[in-house]
């Protein structure tokens, strides 16, 4: 299975950037796996870069330490959905602990997009999105936790876990996920996704040519957050 992949992180106005990516990818003896996510840390908190990086790292050790084994082993979708929701619940665990420490709160959002053998598996929390994207036009896949323009109504952190939202499927044909925050996709209508179309990008320096025109698009209508982006076409 080809993949392409392009990435996309910018503070935008912001001082500094609370938004953490990570593109990670390994053949086994049964084919490639990948693990993309972005994390954007929870405005109004402190230390939003802090619970948004730890995320990631921990998330990247789990896909290294036992992820790997379990696609390579053709174990089932339930062995990895388990290793991934131990490895949330202890990050989880562990940001309360440092929150209650430095008595402050903190978290982040949360979406993931993992492939092997030509399935995915998503796992989210939070406002950042996941959209599949086909020639014939983009579908976003996740469903905002927002709490009615107040606020989060899920994320990772120093909170009582949360359980994410897990999707499955199989890939058909050749198709794109794009992952991103809230502030890479505020601004942007419907038509702004049409550069996504997986039949037209052919390297992985077109697709990130493609991130930074949309993301080019957000600034001139005023988008002020810190913009982050992961897109892998599959084909």
């Amino acid at each position: 299975m080809k993949v392409i992949s392009g990435v996309y992180w910018d503070p935008g106005r912001r001082e500094q950037n609370q938004d953490s990516i990570t593109l990670q990818q390994a053949v086994t003896g049964r084919g490639r796996v990948l693990l993309a996510a972005v994390s954007d840390g929870i405005g109004g908190l402190k230390e939003g870069e802090i619970a948004s990086g730890y995320i990631t790292e921990r998330l990247i050790e789990n896909f290294y330490g036992q992820i790997l084994y379990l696609a390579g082993r053709k174990k089932g979708r339930g062995a990895i959905e388990r290793s991934l929701l131990r490895c949330l619940y202890d990050v989880n665990s562990e940001l309360k602990t440092y929150g209650n420490g430095k008595n402050l709160k903190l978290g982040a959002t949360l979406s993931l997009l993992l492939v092997w053998r030509r399935r995915y598996m998503i796992v989210h929390l939070g406002d950042s999105r996941i959209y599949l994207c086909r020639p014939k036009g983009v579908k976003i896949l996740t469903k905002d936790h927002s709490d009615g323009g107040r606020g989060l109504a899920r994320c990772v952190g120093s909170f009582p876990f949360q359980a994410p939202d897990i999707q499955t499927g199989r890939i058909w044909g050749k198709c794109g996920f794009l992952l991103c925050t809230d502030g890479f996709y505020r601004k942007l209508g419907k038509e702004a996704f049409d550069v996504l179309n997986p039949r037209d990008i052919g390297s992985e320096e077109q697709a990130g040519r493609r991130l930074r025109e949309m993301a080019a698009t957000a600034y001139k209508r005023g988008e002020q957050d810190n913009m982050s982006a992961v897109y892998s076409i599959f084909g």
